[in-house]
């Protein structure tokens, strides 16, 4: 039988999906069988098709495995409108299908890495949250992920520490991952004064890596459901992100934000001709214009002489700007290479594979 490595997280969008990348890869390196395991998958929407994008992705980057999608994942619940979706009564059922897949096909691998739900307190109320699973897979000890680059990070850690304790599973140790690397020397010393005191091991630090985490204006335009204005533009969509700039104020305070940055969205109302062109003045990767407001053609002249794409929103302003919040960048064929150098200098392997 394979060894689970249970990832999980008090939050979401930690970066659990790149951690299994980069592990994956470093155990492939040292001669390791390693498998891929999602016990519950979850798809955009209800009614759209039932594979999570995750485990698509991983399978688009990684010889991970030519099982079909339903052993990578047996359960698919969206994360859409999950709590009508689901109840309790099917408790038994859906833990029984996750033992089942996992350890038929778990008997061929050295190691088994489980991405967890996107949090732990997910699908607390009908029973299948990442404890409840982990305890059916006869899995005892969790590795926990923490993203934050402040003292709630801590705080996270020592509730999740004691939720642990309650639910009679162990932590098995934190990665810090994302991490600002003016960080690094704080959780240095709450490592010394606090963390050590509860015997939770720090297995990794790993940095923010701005390419690998920054977005490609393709990848906005999708998310927004935009359209590009100026099409000459188009091989400018490869473009990083690596901010975004709300403009709501006047040219001269939106110039004070933007020298600030570099490779910023910069998103304003169409009917900003004054804002828009301020923008592509700078050091911007795109213009996104909301409300489906056309440009000035001003603004269209100025941009094609940057070589700067303009996206038209179909939505406010406000919606916008959620949608490229929650956008997590796919890892690109060339930076696979990045992100196991990434993991594996800064990964304690002892630990974690203990």
């Amino acid at each position: 039988m394979a060894k689970g490595i249970y990832l999980c997280s008090l939050t979401e969008k930690v970066g659990k999906t790149l951690l299994s990348v980069g592990i994956i890869q470093k155990l492939h390196k040292d001669g390791k069988k390693v498998g891929y395991f999602k016990p519950i998958g979850t798809p955009k929407g209800p009614f759209t098709s039932k594979k999570d994008p995750d485990i698509d992705f991983l399978k688009s980057c990684l010889e991970i495995t030519n099982l079909p999608y339903d052993i990578l994942s047996p359960v698919s619940i969206p994360d859409c409108y999950y709590i009508d979706l689901i109840d309790a009564e099917r408790k038994e059922e859906l833990l029984t299908l996750i033992k089942e897949t996992y350890e038929e096909w778990s008997k061929d691998y050295d190691y088994i890495i489980i991405e967890g739900a996107p949090s732990l307190k997910q699908y607390v109320r009908v029973g299948v949250d990442d404890v409840s699973i982990a305890q059916t897979l006869g899995i005892n000890d969790l590795v926990y992920i923490e993203s934050l680059s402040s003292d709630k990070a801590i705080d996270n850690l020592f509730f999740t520490n004691r939720y642990f304790d309650y639910r009679n599973v162990k932590m098995k140790g934190i990665i810090f991952n994302e991490i600002d690397y003016e960080y690094f020397a704080r959780i240095h010393e709450l490592e010394k004064n606090h963390i050590n005191r509860y015997k939770i091991p720090i297995i990794g630090i790993i940095g923010k890596n701005i390419q690998l985490w920054s977005p490609r204006v393709s990848e906005i335009k999708e998310a927004i459901g935009g359209s590009l204005v100026n099409e000459g533009t188009s091989p400018q969509l490869d473009n990083l992100v690596e901010t975004y700039l709300i403009g709501a104020m006047g040219p001269q305070s939106a110039l004070k934000y933007l020298r600030q940055v570099k490779k910023a969205a910069f998103i304003t109302g169409g009917d900003r001709a004054d804002l828009a062109i301020t923008a592509l003045n700078e050091n911007v990767s795109v213009l996104i214009l909301t409300g489906y407001i056309h440009p000035d053609t001003s603004v269209i002249t100025v941009a094609n002489e940057k070589n700067i794409p303009i996206l038209l929103s179909p939505s406010d302003t406000y919606s916008t700007v959620k949608n490229v919040e929650n956008i997590e960048p796919a890892i690109q064929e060339e930076e696979i290479e990045m992100v196991l150098n990434l993991v594996e200098k800064q990964i304690n392997w002892d630990i974690l594979l203990k």
